[in-house]
C-alpha cells in the first residue's frame, strides 16, 4: 500500500519541476520540442515539469537534453557526502543485510 509523500519530498518535487522548467524556458525550448528530443509525449514531460512526476527515466532523459544530466549523476555521487568522503577507505560491503 502506497503512503502519503512525505512533504520534504513533496518540496523537492515541486522546487526541480520549476528549475527544469525555468532552464526549458531559459534556454527557449518549447514543450513540444523537448519531449521530441526527450523521445517522450508531450503530457509526459508536461507532467515532469509542472508536478514533478514521472519515473526516472524521464527525469534523467529531459536532464539531458536541459544540459544538467552530469549535474544529477554528480549530485547522487556519495563521494560528494560527508560520510561518503570519511568512508571512502572503508571495506564497503556488496550489500546490506537486515
Amino acid at each position: 500500500m502506497a503512503s502519503r509523500t512525505p512533504i520534504p519530498v513533496s518540496r523537492a518535487m515541486r522546487d526541480i519541476a520549476q528549475h527544469m522548467d525555468l532552464s526549458r524556458r531559459q534556454q527557449r525550448i518549447t514543450l513540444e520540442l523537448l519531449a521530441e528530443r526527450a523521445d517522450l509525449s508531450v503530457p509526459t514531460v508536461r507532467k515532469l515539469l509542472t508536478h514533478g512526476k514521472g519515473s526516472l527515466e524521464t527525469f534523467l532523459r529531459v536532464s539531458r537534453i536541459l544540459g544538467t544530466l552530469e549535474s544529477v549523476v554528480s549530485a547522487t555521487d556519495p563521494l560528494n557526502t560527508p560520510i561518503g568522503r570519511l568512508r571512502a577507505d572503508d571495506n564497503t560491503p556488496k550489500r546490506v543485510r537486515g
